[in-house]
């Protein structure tokens, strides 16, 4: 699975570890947690529109200073995230050209379906709930700056360049500084 899709690095290299991934390694954008309250709506209209909140998977979206201990995390313990959903309906394709709400997650439970964090539900969260123990994946660098080019093309349809988001990233992702 080498392919290079224009919106996202080799599927190879989305992830920079899946479960179990390091209790050691520090909250960052982009990891995926199960066993969270996020409010889900119905996919489809329906008779009643009222929020659900299950739990379920959710990724985080904060950016690393405002999420991060010893940085504005310790301040502010309320952190932003959205949900991931399984893409039963087999609607999302990995070409990244339609459906800008939707990251993609291929095989993220290593079982060959795509997953998607669904950025129209965005939820906050008080930071006990992001449980090392409950962390199921979290992305590679290539990983993390696709996530940024597509939630930021989600908000304002710019397509920021690779080149531009490895600069402003520099060193501050956890696998870059390992």
């Amino acid at each position: 699975m080498n392919k290079q899709y224009e919106w996202f690095p080799p599927l190879d290299r989305l992830y920079g570890a899946k479960d179990p991934v390091d209790t050691a390694r520090d909250i960052h954008q982009g990891d995926i947690y199960s066993d969270i309250i996020c409010c889900r709506f119905p996919y489809r209209d329906a008779t009643s529109v009222e929020p659900r909140q299950p739990r379920g998977y959710a990724m985080v979206l904060g950016h690393p200073c405002e999420i991060s201990d010893g940085e504005k995390g310790d301040l502010q313990p309320w952190r932003t995230l959205c949900p991931v959903f399984e893409d039963k309906d087999h609607r999302l394709t990995l070409d990244g050209k339609t459906h800008f709400f939707a990251f993609p997650l291929p095989n993220l439970r290593e079982d060959g379906t795509l997953w998607y964090a669904d950025f129209r539900f965005l939820a906050t969260i008080h930071k006990e709930w992001l449980r090392s123990n409950n962390r199921i994946a979290s992305l590679s660098e290539e990983g993390w700056y696709a996530l940024q080019r597509r939630f930021v093309h989600f908000y304002t349809r710019i397509v920021i360049a690779w080149a531009d988001l490895k600069e402003a990233g520099e060193g501050l992702h956890p696998d870059a500084c390992a």
